[in-house]
């Protein structure tokens, strides 16, 4: 339980249900006092136990410093996709196998479906807060011991059922930020742990045409920052092994091949897959085809998409259901 409406009401709607609920809070950065204290008032109302677990050092651990190698690295990787995988639906969702929970309930906006004994995912009823492109690394075990209580509901009725269930929490606005980023400044974050190493902007011939400030400032598809070339420039790639980025003209900043690893299938692709990807969290879905090579996945769009960035995830679905993902490794 985070302490905002969604995990809240999804914990009333279970206890009111019958289950036996318990609510669990995530300690992970020294700032989350405030949201303990919220979702202590909400478990207080409900009338559950509550119980708080210490997981900065591993979250430290799995998801700000993936976060920080990952920049270094010259990717720009999605925290919540690393969160969800590693923390909640890691080694949470472990901890509470350990303490003989028969599920993990969390607020996402996702559904979960069974049929002859196959789970899967789908959209949320609500395309405006679906999630399922933070769960494509989960397994058909862990799919059989998690709900997801809001799938069907749009953020208006929730809060409408935090209100009516009186919830401390009902008027809380929903958390924009990066948790561990809280002003939502993430390159004086990086700061922190990566030093500026000024380095030269390449043209795509490998002409040296400029200056930048560090790579880790800097994502693919960027197109402000870069300086004045007499026409718009784009990041095209961030190179750490000699420390340069290209910038490519209009137009190359679109790719329609492209390649992902760390692949999750949570239903058979088989040799070749034709269906719908998203390429970040806010990219609509795109037709695309999906082939296995030597021990890859290529990504064929069916039409070039703006700023395909590694490290982000790439999530297959067809129609409204999550087929799974993986990693962006090349553009």
């Amino acid at each position: 339980m985070s302490g905002g409406v969604d995990s809240s009401v999804a914990a009333a709607l279970l206890f009111k249900k019958g289950y036996d609920v318990e609510g669990v809070t995530l300690r992970l950065t020294d700032g989350d006092t405030g949201f303990i204290d919220d979702a202590k008032k909400v478990c207080e109302k409900i009338g559950i136990p509550f119980e708080v677990l210490d997981f900065r050092d591993t979250f430290k651990k799995l998801v700000e410093d993936t976060f920080v190698a990952e920049f270094k690295a010259g990717r720009t990787p999605n925290p919540c996709v690393i969160c969800n995988k590693t923390i909640k639906f890691g080694v949470l969702f472990d901890y509470a196998m350990e303490q003989g929970a028969d599920f993990v309930a969390t607020g996402h906006y996702a559904r979960i479906e069974c049929d002859n004994g196959v789970y899967s995912l789908y959209k949320a009823e609500s395309r405006e807060k679906d999630q399922t492109y933070f769960l494509y690394a989960l397994s058909q075990e862990k799919l059989s011991k998690i709900l997801m209580p809001l799938g069907g509901f749009n953020k208006d009725y929730v809060r409408e059922l935090a209100k009516e269930f009186d919830l401390p929490v009902w008027e809380k606005k929903d958390s924009q930020d990066i948790c561990f980023i809280p002003d939502g400044d993430k390159n004086s974050y990086l700061k922190r742990f990566l030093d500026d190493d000024p380095g030269d902007f390449l043209d795509t011939d490998g002409t040296k045409i400029g200056r930048h400030t560090g790579i880790f400032n800097y994502t693919y598809g960027q197109r402000k920052g870069l300086g004045a070339y007499g026409e718009p420039r784009f990041v095209l790639s961030i190179n750490p092994a000699d420390n340069s980025i290209v910038l490519g003209k209009k137009g190359q900043e679109f790719s329609q091949c492209f390649y992902i690893d760390d692949v999750n299938e949570m239903a058979d692709f088989g040799d070749t897959l034709s269906c719908n990807c998203k390429i970040r969290y806010s990219s609509h879905d795109l037709p695309c085809t999906v082939t296995k090579e030597n021990h890859m996945y290529k990504v064929t769009l069916d039409s070039p998409a703006r700023s395909v960035t590694p490290g982000q995830a790439c999530v297959f679905y067809l129609g409204d259901r999550l087929l799974g993902g993986g990693t962006i490794v090349t553009r």
